[in-house]
């Protein structure tokens, strides 16, 4: 999905130096940079997975749902994706987007708008209080009713990534297009297991490397899209990276409605011939018009070539981080201490740029700074747009994980996933970042 010959991570040049401080044999740094290699094959090319189906057993998948078999429509400019989870508490809201925002603009030829939705009992009784999970094609004044729907799938586990492949695969056949965004609606709390994708019928959740798998499955889309909170961290970001060119999202908390799509449709079908960067930053800027008054931070994210050399340098800093502890933990502490958090979010999730900063201003050793200047240079040729109301503080559009240490006492908490972090994640497979933190903790 590069657009620069420069393969960024993949150069897989060799680990960083670390002033002596850490020494490695020869073998085990060979055998960690072979792993780093592969795992970017992976992650910037795919590979098969257990999700993919023979193209038989997919249609016999969709027709079974009730997905529609009819010709497929011309291609457009841009299908427009909407993976809509309100099987919880959120369903009224699936309400309020289908028929106050997307129907409000609706589809044209060039830009063609689905959403599959998914609705629980309970909540509210609207739009003749159907559960299950239906398939829209959007259409300027419509309604959020069965009878507007082009199919019944059924209930469907917005949790599992079969679900997310099957509405991908699905979409594209029915509404072809030359681009493609998907965007993810509903609770989430960035990369943390057990929080996105909630699907109360299924108790289930689309964790990242479930999403990562479906995207793997069906190839990737241009722009993707995270309605969710702290959809816009360093490692959601890393699972889209090869699998869409730009994301668009919050590194904080949101609110009911935090994309506005009469703002992103009306921009788009006025403009079709626009890119994925320019649409994330539509996207991130929809979030500025106040229509929701608790989204205060939103952001649109390059994931090229720039966003590559933005991971290695946080990998760099984090193995000459390693390498100078203990002796720096207090130091280091202090830094954390005036790092940025979001302030809607988790105490351990600080903003990446105001993180290197503050790093870089305490913590002695040219490598570090080197380093932080790194991430400060990389992270502002990687974000196309952001914007935070003055009530969130230093906001910068990008934020990371990095926990209280040691990990024991009041701040275990903020440790308890951290086996998930730092073994099912592609950030952390690919960095030295967890690495960093292991050692950080204790």
């Amino acid at each position: 999905m590069s657009d620069h010959s420069d393969t960024g991570l993949g150069a897989c040049a060799p680990a960083p130096q670390s002033d002596g401080l850490v020494t490695r044999g020869a073998a085990a740094a060979a055998s960690v940079l072979a792993n780093f290699c592969a795992l970017l094959v992976l992650c910037l090319v795919g590979a098969p997975v257990a999700l993919a189906a023979a193209p038989s057993a997919l249609d016999a998948s969709l027709e079974a749902a009730g997905a529609p078999q009819a010709a497929p429509a011309p291609i457009a400019a841009w299908t427009v994706m909407i993976y809509m989870d309100g099987d919880n508490d959120l369903e009224p809201w699936i309400i309020h987007d289908l028929e106050k925002e997307l129907g409000a603009v609706g589809s044209t030829a060039d830009v063609q708008v689905v959403a599959l939705a998914d609705r629980a009992a309970g909540y509210t009784p609207a739009a003749g209080d159907w559960t299950g999970t239906l398939a829209f094609h959007i259409t300027k004044g419509m309604k959020a009713t069965p009878e507007y729907a082009v199919a019944d799938w059924g209930e469907r586990d917005m949790g599992s990534p079969r679900t997310l492949v099957d509405f991908v695969t699905w979409a594209r056949e029915a509404y072809p297009a030359r681009r493609t965004a998907l965007i993810f609606w509903d609770h989430g709390w960035g990369w943390w297991p057990g929080e996105t994708m909630k699907d109360v019928t299924s108790n289930d959740y689309l964790d990242m490397d479930e999403l990562r798998r479906a995207l793997e499955t069906v190839g990737g889309v241009d722009m993707a899209g995270m309605e969710t909170c702290l959809g816009q961290t360093i490692e959601v970001q890393a699972e889209f990276r090869g699998f869409a060119r730009a994301l668009a999202g919050s590194e904080d908390s949101t609110g009911y409605t935090t994309f506005s799509y009469p703002d992103i449709l009306s921009r788009l079908q006025a403009e079709p011939t626009m890119s994925a960067a320019e649409l994330a930053v539509v996207a991130a800027k929809s979030i500025r018009t106040g229509h929701d008054k608790w989204s205060l931070t939103g952001s649109a994210v390059a994931l090229d070539w720039r966003w590559d050399r933005l991971a290695q340098a946080v990998s760099d800093l984090g193995w000459d981080l390693a390498s100078r502890l203990p002796a720096c933990r207090d130091t280091l502490g202090r830094a954390r201490q005036h790092t940025a958090s979001p302030p809607q979010s988790y105490s351990e999730v600080r903003d990446l740029y105001d993180m290197a900063a503050q790093i870089r201003a305490r913590v002695a050793g040219k490598a570090v700074r080197r380093d932080c200047d790194r991430v400060l240079h990389w992270l502002q040729r990687c974000t196309l747009y952001e914007w935070s109301a003055p009530a969130e503080g230093r906001m910068h559009g990008t934020a990371i994980f990095w926990p209280a240490g040691p990990r024991r006492g009041a701040v275990f908490s903020q440790w308890v996933d951290f086996p998930y972090y730092a073994s099912q994640l592609t950030f952390t497979r690919l960095t030295y970042w967890a690495d960093f933190l292991d050692f950080w903790g204790g």
